[in-house]
């Protein structure tokens, strides 16, 4: 197989990474005599090429992107090529129809791979990291903003210079309401995280479902439309470094890490393993590279990967 992978890997650089290539390559109906005859040679030159085939083309089995049965991978039946059709199908559909819906709501859409800096009309300024979303609603008695994907940094116009209105963001079920001027807000898997970087917050059910919560600077809060627990110190530079361009992670969960990298990322990156979530990861990374970011997580954890670009990445 010749040429360079679009992970920027030659061939003889990731043995994994070629056998990824190969058994995706060999799922083809149509595959020719000549590459089977290529695939033979790349398993003859070394014995961990045999390992590392192996391995790929169990995980590609477990994840339905290959057709089970037939053990010559030379000799693939069609099912194996349509099974991985369908997967990235699925997964483009999927994608498109999320950013779609999205994009339909939303004034303000940062790019995979770049912040947004937006001023609105009242001078406030707002930092979107990739790939998120945000609408605007501003009227005679509030200024409220929708925080549809993502994460984003507030530095809000005191109300006092508008008329009393007050500067308001809504997320999934949370209103947090400025009391003063810098603040950020972060769209987790199931929680809605707010950290106060200068001044003070108000947090609460948009529900009412439970009683306000006063955030103080540098304080944070995970909170979910039917509870909000107590603040807890966060670190503010941490939090946000997104918006100078770098990830840092003080011992937090794979799984996390994972959701966080993913944003600055066309497709996905996949665990597998439920064990995997768990392991601690601690790192400054940068997020205009986030395949170094993955190596260097694989590479400290002892995981493998494993890539059909530019879909998914699984980690195992």
């Amino acid at each position: 197989m010749n040429g360079q992978s679009s992970d920027g890997l030659r061939p003889g650089e990731d043995i994994e990474a070629e056998a990824a290539e190969w058994v995706i390559r060999l799922a083809d109906p149509q595959v020719t005599d000549q590459a089977r005859n290529a695939f033979r040679d790349w398993l003859d030159r070394d014995p961990a090429h045999r390992d590392a085939f192996d391995d790929a083309q169990r995980v590609w089995q477990e994840l339905g992107l290959i057709a089970q049965g037939d053990a010559n991978p030379g000799r693939r039946c069609g099912r194996g090529m349509l099974a991985m059709v369908a997967l990235a199908a699925g997964f483009a559909l999927w994608f498109w129809q999320d950013d779609l819906r999205i994009r339909l709501q939303a004034d303000h859409v940062a790019a995979v791979g770049e912040n947004l800096a937006v001023t609105l009309r009242d001078g406030s300024r707002v930092e979107l990291s990739s790939g998120s979303a945000l609408a605007v609603d501003y009227d005679g008695t509030r200024r409220l903003v929708r925080l549809l994907e993502g994460s984003a940094y507030f530095t809000a116009e005191p109300s006092a210079r508008q008329q009393g209105r007050p500067f308001v963001v809504e997320a999934r079920g949370i209103r947090i309401t400025a009391l003063g001027t810098q603040f950020s807000v972060d769209l987790q898997d199931g929680d809605v995280a707010v950290l106060v970087a200068e001044h003070s917050v108000r947090v609460e059910p948009v529900s009412g479902a439970a009683p306000p919560v006063v955030l103080a600077e540098g304080m944070g809060v995970d909170a979910r439309p039917d509870a909000i627990p107590a603040p807890a110190p966060r670190n503010v530079d941490f939090a946000n470094a997104w918006r100078s361009g770098e990830l840092v992670f003080d011992d937090r969960p794979l799984g996390e890490v994972v959701r966080e990298l993913n944003r600055y990322r066309h497709g996905r990156i996949v665990l597998r393993g439920g064990d995997l979530a768990g392991r601690r990861v601690s790192g400054v990374f940068h997020t205009d590279d986030i395949g170094r970011a993955v190596d260097r997580i694989a590479a400290e954890l002892g995981l493998r990967r494993l890539s059909v670009p530019p879909l998914v990445t699984v980690l195992y």
